[in-house]
């Protein structure tokens, strides 16, 4: 094993991304990445964590996990051979699959690590830090309470226009963000006419400039109403398909004026929460209660997002929300950066609410 020759008791130059292949999670981690590369340069090595045994349940893993000795978990479960890594100076993960071989990697190199999820049983012992968007479960410092992290830079986009008043949003730039389905919010045929209903009366009423952005998750019931309205919309409307347009698709249609997005997403709720921009999420007729719900509160609670129901949204009601908000105004990489910086050195982490 290659031990690197410097990086510990200072900023982490080499960094071990474990990633799950997806993109809800592994974006964590590259949102960790991102905020220590505001505070230098970073040699990431990402690698992909995959179970051994195809039918092996993923909650089975992190039990796995506490119960095997580090390194023979990780070449039952996973196939590693740590000897085959060059050793890094922080270990950065999200998501139960890639809980175990955090976790085990850490204690065989003893590096410290960051994880971005529940620790699933494991005792605060095993980590440097763990990043968590329920404040039902913070336990500073070790356990810290924020947005999930996401890698979007606020810094790279042009400041919004100030929205102090319903006049500031005629000609406004409004980018609606589409998730999927998830078995909390069933958007379903009706809530896409909404949806689309809605974006048409911004354009039409209020002159706005509409850009749509789908994800890997939109199902086809969304796009069978979107491009309709994107075609007879004689120009006010854009649709950014993600199929065609790949991943980066959605940081950039954030240079926007305001934000919308269905609350079948938490990552696309979050990262319009962080990007300066008033930002209300959408909800379905169908919803039911879900673990993020605390997540979303908290995020309202900030003043960064509001949640309007599709079902009595109109036009007005989008604005008025957008208007009682308080955007962020700092960029959240650079919160995250003290954080896991201060974590990677060895103190103990400032207690940030």
């Amino acid at each position: 094993m290659e031990r690197p020759d410097s990086g510990r008791g200072t900023q982490p130059r080499r960094v071990l991304l474990l990633s799950d292949g997806r993109p809800g999670h592994y974006r964590q981690s590259e949102g960790v990445v991102a905020a220590l590369q505001r505070r230098g340069p970073i040699e990431m090595d990402r690698r992909e964590i995959r179970a051994r045994l195809p039918l092996l349940p993923k909650a089975l893993i992190p039990k796995l996990g506490r119960l095997l000795a580090p390194a023979r978990f990780l070449s039952l479960v996973h196939g590693i051979d740590p000897n085959e890594f060059a050793i890094p100076d922080l270990i950065v993960s999200a998501g139960g699959a890639t809980l175990g071989a955090n976790v085990a990697l850490a204690r065989i190199w003893g590096v410290p690590n960051v994880f971005s999820g529940s620790t699933r049983g494991y005792p605060l012992a095993a980590f440097r830090l763990v990043l968590t968007p329920y404040a039902s479960v913070a336990a500073p410092p070790k356990v810290v309470f924020g947005p999930k992290p996401s890698p979007f830079d606020p810094d790279r986009l042009p400041l919004p226009r100030p929205l102090g008043s319903r006049d500031d949003m005629r000609g406004a730039r409004v980018c609606v963000l589409i998730g999927g389905p998830t078995s909390y919010a069933a958007f379903e045929d009706d809530d896409w006419a909404r949806l689309t209903a809605l974006a048409g009366a911004l354009a039409s009423e209020w002159q706005c400039r509409v850009t749509i952005v789908t994800s890997p998750r939109t199902p086809d019931a969304a796009y069978a109403h979107v491009r309709p309205f994107v075609e007879r919309s004689d120009g006010a409307a854009t649709l950014v398909d993600f199929r065609t347009a790949g991943p980066g698709s959605i940081d950039k249609a954030l240079d926007c004026d305001l934000v919308l997005v269905t609350s079948d997403s938490m990552s696309m709720m979050t990262e319009a929460a962080v990007s300066r921009r008033p930002a209300v999420a959408l909800a379905p007729q169908k919803v039911a209660p879900n673990k993020d719900d605390q997540a979303v509160a908290g995020l309202v609670a900030a003043g960064w997002l509001a949640v309007l129901p599709l079902a009595t949204a109109d036009a007005a009601a989008v604005i008025d929300a957008a208007l009682g908000e308080r955007p962020m105004q700092e960029n959240h990489l650079d919160r995250l950066a003290d954080l896991v910086g201060t974590a990677a050195r060895g103190d103990e982490p400032a207690d940030h609410a």
